[in-house]
């Protein structure tokens, strides 16, 4: 099943801290933010894997060590369940060796404890600012005239910049280099079927791979109707941030790429300001 995250209005956020006071200080926070958010508080992975399987979440905030076992395992929970839900980690410990374990368990990002609150609360208000604020620029494939027509104006409604083309040959040459790609576009949004027998694995191939760019860097969201969660498990595996099945529920499409876009245009920020 296609994980249709930020469905609702309201904001739905799981903190895991084994400190019954930092959970509650970070739960303040986040109501400081965005007053009308549902949090969750669970104090270890078990507690925390139980909560994602009866409830939806749109974002997780984790101490890296749990009472019983490593903060990262609720990550790989989701990696292999929910895909690319954020999932954010504080910790004290920042040396490279613990920040280079974390990213290569697809951790989101990493919160150095010694930022404070106030450091938590920038991040978090970058993250979770409303959508109405989100502007950005689409490179979006699409070989239909009539869907790629419906699609750019819904978009284009949504304050979001368009550049369609019809094939991934025609979108490498709008992108041929790194630079090209992440200073022309903040996400890609392609249908998986094109003509020609091409597919959307050819141009997240090109974009992780060849252009270098990864999940932050450049988010994908594929439309796609298969519903076999094997093969949807296979895209998100190959680089792509979401997936959005066919026929598209618009409100979830502009959603989902308005929260990707608004992680991505977070973390180019915070990267240019170290």
């Amino acid at each position: 099943m296609v994980y249709n995250a930020l469905m609702s209005e309201s904001q739905k956020v799981l903190i895991a801290d084994s400190s019954k006071l930092a959970r509650r200080l970070t739960e303040k926070l986040v109501k400081k933010i965005r007053p009308y958010t549902d949090v969750i508080t669970v104090e270890t992975v078990e507690q925390a894997i139980t909560k994602l399987q009866d409830n939806r979440v749109d974002l997780i905030i984790s101490a890296l060590r749990l009472s019983d076992d490593d903060g990262t395992k609720i990550c790989q929970y989701v990696r292999e369940n929910l895909h690319y839900l954020p999932v954010i980690i504080v910790s004290g410990d920042v040396d490279s060796r613990v920040q280079e374990r974390i990213m290569s368990s697809d951790v989101t990002d990493y919160i150095d404890k010694a930022a404070g609150q106030k450091g938590l609360e920038i991040f978090l208000r970058g993250l979770l600012r409303p959508d109405d604020q989100i502007n950005g620029k689409i490179l979006y494939i699409e070989d239909s005239a009539v869907v790629a027509h419906a699609t750019k104006k819904l978009l284009q409604n949504h304050n979001l910049d368009i550049t369609h083309t019809l094939s991934v040959t025609d979108a490498k040459a709008i992108i041929p280099t790194k630079d090209s790609a992440y200073d022309g576009f903040e996400l890609v949004l392609t249908d998986y079927y094109l003509k020609n027998n091409e597919t959307a694995l050819e141009i997240l191939d090109f974009v992780r791979n060849d252009l270098g760019l990864d999940k932050i860097e450049m988010p994908f969201v594929i439309m796609t109707g298969d519903e076999n969660t094997e093969n949807q498990k296979q895209i998100l595996n190959l680089g792509a941030n979401d997936l959005i099945g066919k026929p598209v529920n618009q409100e979830a499409l502009v959603k989902k790429i308005k929260f990707q876009i608004r992680f991505t245009q977070f973390h180019r920020e915070k990267s240019k300001n170290k």
